[in-house]
């Protein structure tokens, strides 16, 4: 036992010569990579190339053009299971012929081949477009796989160890194998299993798409305000009648901005400041925990990259412990506060809700709250239009990088509609809130069932008969299955995974019915 207990310490692992592979490298025999092996090798397996037709292959290097071009997603876009495409690049479109075969179909799996801390990472490709990779990415194309199960199997425990074996490279330089992926040894239990686990993510992805039926309209309400602006200017006069002595950069007389508040006010726009929208939660800011130290639970600190558009993203969020919330009092949020980010990307609002809680923020974001009879969800959807995206590049001034100063976030105006239209926009807001936020958690609940079903946790045969009852129109075992995920696994210690069964289920329904 000492001498186990000593192998586990320095991570040494006696690997017997008919289990070597093609890579003689320390990583790939690690011991929690061998005990993946073995675990998987112990149960229903197949190499995940013998479940596609098509080779699995990596894409080409293009050529990338400023502007318009065929739209290219990198690993970068690979940091959720659903495939993102904030950001795109574009390839140019005199290369088509050389990267077509890297032109992705709807269902595709992507997994990335290297980048620093992105490799191994597999999404899934759901979008009818038109998108290519580049070539730090491999396409999985699965035909005799649940390809929704498969990607959920590849974000597990042993999926990602799996995929770690195949790491090769000097420090800077590590790739991951082509022919490892190929051969990569893919848990595959019976249909009805893979289906009941793959529509938790194809119940994600409806919810998605939704979402994105959601922002269009949301930001449509406001899209009469920012209708043919002025044409921007390099220079500009202004009257000195609206000099302000505390403000001389060129930016706080753009006319193409100003011209835009003249138009909404003369079409009877009622435009009011922010602050004046403000509840006794007046605006504060946060700051670095003394020591910037960050834990692996407790109280979750939203940096700016976590404030996004209407919703927090917490998914790669730290944590502070309660003595540090203690010291940044001032700055702990609540539900319904409304979080701005100030420096980094100016003027990005998210609403927190129940969810997100407990919450603080460091200092490159607000937070405040909203009076009654306002709604905070409106609010926030009116500071991330274009509108007042407007507003936020006049007023954001600094040396190194533009950032917005209180007395700033308090001048920006807000549009005010009658009370018919704000309480529909905070509807929709609130929808697409929820419905991005359970898509998360449907994805993540997938990864869970299949760790659970590989560890034994749950058998094929109860997910598979809750499958067959779901498409008789008998959800009680599915919501039984989803009762007992925590988010800490299959029947965990932690907090549910879905608080409220009963909403998830209305705003699936709601998707299905809005997303066709």
């Amino acid at each position: 036992m000492a001498v186990d207990a000593l192998r586990e310490t320095f991570h040494i692992n006696r690997v017997s010569p008919e289990k070597l592979e093609d890579f003689l490298t320390a990583q790939t025999y690690r011991p929690e990579i061998t005990r993946a092996k073995e675990k998987i090798e112990s149960l229903t397996w197949g190499e995940l190339q013998s479940f596609c037709r098509r080779p699995i292959r990596q894409g080409k290097s293009p050529t990338y053009v400023d502007g318009q071009g065929l739209t290219c997603i990198k690993p970068k876009h690979t940091s959720e299971m659903i495939v993102s495409f904030e950001e795109t690049d574009n390839i140019d479109p005199r290369s088509k012929g050389k990267v077509a075969g890297q032109r992705l179909l709807h269902g595709d799996i992507v997994i990335t081949r290297s980048g620093a801390g992105t490799i191994g990472r597999a999404s899934l490709f759901l979008s009818r477009d038109e998108v290519y990779t580049n070539d730090h990415l491999f396409i999985v194309r699965p035909d005799d796989v649940d390809a929704y199960y498969t990607c959920a199997f590849l974000n597990t425990y042993w999926g990602q160890r799996l995929l770690e074996a195949g790491v090769s490279g000097s420090t800077g330089q590590l790739n991951l194998s082509n022919e490892h992926i190929k051969s990569l040894k893919l848990y595959s239990p019976s249909s009805a299993a893979q289906k009941f686990i793959g529509n938790k993510i194809r119940q994600a992805e409806r919810l998605r798409a939704w979402a994105h039926v959601l922002e269009a309209a949301i930001f449509g309400e406001f899209s009469q305000l920012v209708v043919n602006p002025l044409p921007a200017r390099l220079s500009w006069r202004t009257s000195a009648t609206i000099l302000d002595p505390h403000r001389i950069n060129p930016k706080q007389y753009d006319p193409v901005v100003l011209g835009l508040l003249e138009r909404a006010r003369k079409g009877g726009i009622d435009l009011q400041p922010l602050s004046d929208l403000f509840s006794e939660r007046d605006i504060a800011g946060g700051a670095t925990p003394k020591g910037a130290q960050y834990f692996e639970e407790g109280v979750l600190f939203a940096r700016v990259q976590n404030v996004k558009p209407l919703r927090l993203d917490l998914s790669d969020a730290v944590y502070i412990d309660s003595d540090a919330d203690d010291a940044l009092a001032r700055s702990r949020c609540i539900s319904n506060d409304i979080i701005l980010s100030i420096t980094g990307y100016p003027g990005t609002a998210s609403l927190v809700t129940v969810e997100d809680l407990p919450v603080n923020i460091n200092q490159h974001s607000v937070r405040f709250g909203v009076r009654s009879g306002v709604s905070a969800a409106y609010v926030c959807a009116a500071l991330n239009s274009r509108f007042v995206k407007y507003q936020v590049d006049r007023l954001a001034i600094g040396g190194t990088r533009d950032a917005l100063d209180y007395p700033s976030v308090r001048s920006l105006l807000i549009p005010r509609f009658d009370v018919a239209k704000e309480r529909a926009i905070d509807e929709s807001a609130r929808d697409f809130v929820g419905a991005l936020k359970l898509s998360h958690r449907l994805t993540v609940g997938a990864v869970l069932l299949v760790e659970a079903l590989i560890e034994g946790a749950i058998t094929e045969e109860y997910l598979s008969l809750a499958q067959q009852r779901l498409e008789a129109g008998d959800d009680q075992l599915d919501r039984e299955v989803l009762a007992r995920l925590r988010a800490d696994g299959l029947d965990g210690a932690g907090p549910p995974l879905f608080s409220d069964l009963d909403d998830l289920y209305a705003l699936v329904d709601q998707a299905a019915q809005a997303v066709q």
